[in-house]
């Protein structure tokens, strides 16, 4: 699918399908959302983030113009280009209150979008540094917003702790299982998933880390993998973090039998289709794996990602991917098959 087909679809355009149809958010006749792939910094609002900045006189990184720089509607050349926003991401909140505001605007959003229950992803350790607590305390204070916030909404909520690949995700891991087991295993969290860089090198040791705090704690794993084009990553996903879901994964759909592993195997892909045309993971003259993963009977479920950094919602990643050749049966069914693969246990 090219770019012009995108803009025509609405789905790179200046609008979308949730503005289109109203306050609703029903823009493809789906009642029902369940979202398993959005990053909790991703999905604030740009109006909040900027209000949050001024509140706590953040002073900005040399060159970043936030007219510029903290959307990402159009295509990047590089995953380097489409990171910059976490430039000032990680900035806030410094404020206890702040954190209760923007987790408020989270899920307005989600609630806005039909979205029944939703995998939010943290990666916590920036929040005790922000706020000079302890990876307990921080923890501690986002399972309380994130809480309050999802209970007034009417949403289901669990938490994925994220750690991103490097010299230091072994500590980092470490960190926060100490912190989850300090607070007594609280079954708020219901998650690991690592992210970053897939070309970064990581510990030889963080594998068997994640498998073992899954057998341990009974946590969900999911390992962002192949989106930067090598399918080797989402095997070793499967193979030696013990992964039950695979982030994005979109390399996989060029090797047939990987495709037969992830499908023989149950493990679920989370597509987000907006995004991986905005980072290149799907490049402009190539078609979307989904219908790959449809063919093996690879188990799927369309996410976000970073919804507000896109300007869109859970509701136009669905439109996108029927663009993509899905039709809206294929959406009608996604809340069901979500409810298999999400984390969160008895939903109904």
């Amino acid at each position: 699918m090219d770019q012009l087909q995108l803009d025509l679809l609405g789905v790179l355009g200046q609008t979308s399908v949730s503005e289109e149809a109203g306050e609703d958010g029903r823009g493809t006749d789906v009642p029902d959302r369940g979202e398993l792939h959005v990053h909790l910094n991703g999905a604030i609002p740009t109006s909040s983030i900027r209000e949050i900045l001024f509140d706590e006189a953040t002073v900005l990184p040399a060159g970043f113009e936030l007219e510029r720089d903290l959307v990402r509607k159009t295509p990047c050349q590089s995953l380097a280009e489409y990171l910059k926003p976490w430039q000032v991401l990680r900035l806030f909140p410094r404020k206890r209150e702040n954190l209760d505001r923007l987790t408020l605007t989270v899920f307005a959003g989600l609630e806005k979008c039909n979205v029944r229950f939703v995998e939010l992803r943290s990666s916590v350790l920036y929040l005790a540094a922000l706020q000079q607590c302890s990876p307990a305390q921080a923890l501690e204070r986002l399972i309380d917003s994130s809480g309050e916030a999802a209970q007034r909404h009417g949403i289901r909520r669990g938490l994925i702790l994220t750690v991103t690949r490097g010299d230091y995700s072994t500590v980092n891991l470490s960190t926060l299982l100490q912190a989850y087991q300090d607070l007594g295993k609280p079954e708020d969290v219901i998650g690991l998933d690592l992210a970053g860089d897939e070309e970064m090198a990581y510990p030889t040791e963080l594998p068997s880390l994640f498998k073992k705090a899954k057998d341990k704690f009974g946590l969900g794993i999911t390992i962002h993998a192949g989106e930067t084009g090598r399918e080797e990553n989402v095997r070793s996903a499967v193979d030696l973090f013990g992964a039950d879901r695979i982030g994005h994964g979109t390399a996989a759909g060029k090797d047939p039998e990987l495709l037969e592993l992830l499908s023989t195997r149950g493990i679920c892909v989370e597509v987000c289709p907006i995004s991986n045309r905005i980072t290149g993971a799907v490049p402009p003259n190539e078609a979307h794996p989904l219908q790959q993963f449809r063919r093996y009977g690879v188990p799927f479920v369309i996410c976000s990602d970073n919804p507000e950094i896109h300007g869109r919602s859970l509701a136009d990643d669905q439109a996108a991917a029927m663009a993509e050749g899905l039709s809206i049966g294929d959406m009608q069914q996604q809340y069901e098959v979500a409810k298999r693969h999400s984390f969160i246990k008895d939903l109904n």
